[in-house]
């Protein structure tokens, strides 16, 4: 059977970094043994909707599946819906190859998947969840998807959830067939490549939706096997620059220093970006991490008072994001980021004010500060502060959150209105540090 595996198109790409499809890759090594295969990413091109009706037709799929990773950019201040692009991409799929299978997964898709598939009879079949075994099963059973478990399916004028699967072990998945796909641009791009250490999240951000898609528990990969990939990254392929793509890098603690330590003793050039949790970290385990190829310590803490970061669902407090800018300033060979939230639902006015606070001390990061993002709260489905919006009256039951939906006090709090005198002082600090850092950097200050 020949399959087509796409991602979705994001729309006109612009600062954006381009980042490699690792789901469909994980999706093609669970079944190219069997089948015929063309991966594309459109998002490495500059007209991809115009050469795809070519594609579909020299390949003439029997299958077409896209996965939608991303609903929009998350970001409050410079809103970019997905959305519409999926839209368009699927349209002519559908056009081009009236009598495939369109199948949809990712994990936009899954966020919002009855949604979607309500809005969009072009599609067949929805993955929801973790994809690799259900998408091996479905193609071994494309007849009977009824059979088949976590698809969402239209049966009899209805859409059916056939029924929950059990989450796999996360270390028997086979390495994720990156090689199926143009790797070219990927590679010339700094940490645009992920590896995956593990999956799942034990952690209760108020607004995170990870959870309900990829477990509440960590699900690890051995430290060989990973160590075992990054290597094969920098000797098949001449890549020695990607991203841990997780939600968090550094926990378990014992398990990050075993995967440091076997990448230590592979004595790689490799530069790496990670997502790190200040409450696991200390001075041995951030030089280890350097020493092991991190470039890129990247933290969200969100909050900036200690309850600001208790109503968030942090697990750490101040003390902890003080402690991370102190490593930084004085370890060698760090660089880092930081990601903050802005309008809460309460704790407004000593959180600006520990935000001040905490930009004028990074200042002292000089070009160690890579960036630092302030956004409000994206609104999604099956999280704590979508009850708390609904709640509050900020959405109701019928808003339609594909759209971009943020967090939006009766306030109207934004930075340039309400932010104190203090905090636009270190707005301007920030200012002369990225004018310090000069043009090209990865500094980047965003609301």
């Amino acid at each position: 059977m020949r399959i087509l595996l796409c991602q979705s198109y994001l729309g006109v790409r612009s600062s954006e970094p381009l980042v490699f499809p690792l789901g469909l890759a994980y999706l093609a090594s669970m079944v190219k043994e069997k089948h015929e295969l063309y991966c594309w990413d459109p998002n490495e091109l500059e007209n991809p909707l115009r050469e795809l009706p070519d594609i579909i037709s020299k390949f003439d799929p029997h299958v077409v599946g896209v996965s939608l990773r991303n609903i929009d950019s998350v970001f409050s201040f410079n809103k970019r819906s997905y959305y519409a692009p999926f839209v368009s991409m699927i349209k002519i799929i559908r056009k081009h190859a009236p009598s495939c299978k369109l199948v949809v997964g990712g994990t936009g898709f899954s966020i919002f998947a009855e949604k979607i598939m309500k809005n969009n009879l072009e599609i067949d079949i929805g993955v929801v969840s973790e994809g690799e075994k259900t998408f091996s099963d479905l193609m071994e059973n494309l007849n009977h998807p009824d059979l088949v478990k976590n698809l969402l399916i239209r049966k009899e004028g209805s859409l059916i959830f056939t029924e929950k699967q059990e989450l796999a072990n996360f270390d028997d998945l086979p390495v994720p067939s990156r090689e199926l796909f143009n790797l070219s641009k990927y590679s010339t791009q700094a940490f645009s490549l992920g590896v995956q250490s593990k999956r799942g999240c034990i952690f209760g951000c108020i607004f995170c939706p990870t959870r309900s898609i990829w477990g509440c528990s960590f699900r690890l990969r051995s430290p060989k096997k990973v160590a075992d990939e990054i290597e094969m990254l920098v000797n098949d392929f001449g890549i020695n620059s990607f991203s841990f793509a997780e939600s968090v890098f550094n926990s378990p603690k014992d398990y990050c220093h075993k995967l440091c330590t076997e990448i230590i003793n592979r004595k790689l050039d490799i530069k790496w970006a990670a997502a790190f949790n200040p409450a696991f970290l200390n001075y041995n385990s951030m030089t280890e991490a350097v020493k092991a190829g991190c470039e890129l310590f990247a933290f969200s803490p969100d909050g900036a008072s200690n309850n600001s970061m208790r109503l968030l669902g942090k697990n750490f407090d101040l003390t902890s994001v003080d402690y991370s800018i102190a490593l930084a300033k004085h370890i060698d060979g760090v660089n880092v980021g930081y990601s903050f939230l802005y309008d809460l639902p309460f704790c407004n006015g000593e959180h600006i004010l520990g935000l001040s606070r905490l930009m004028l001390k990074m200042n002292a990061l000089g070009s160690k500060l890579r960036y630092f993002s302030l956004s409000k709260i994206r609104i999604y489905p099956q999280t704590l502060i979508y009850e708390i919006a609904l709640k509050r009256g900020i959405i109701e039951k019928d808003t339609d959150l594909l759209k971009p939906t943020f967090y939006e006090s009766n306030l109207a709090f934004n930075p340039a209105a309400l932010i104190p005198s203090v905090l636009r002082s270190s707005m301007i600090v920030l200012h002369e540090a990225e004018k310090r850092i000069g043009k090209g950097s990865e500094f980047k200050f965003c609301s």
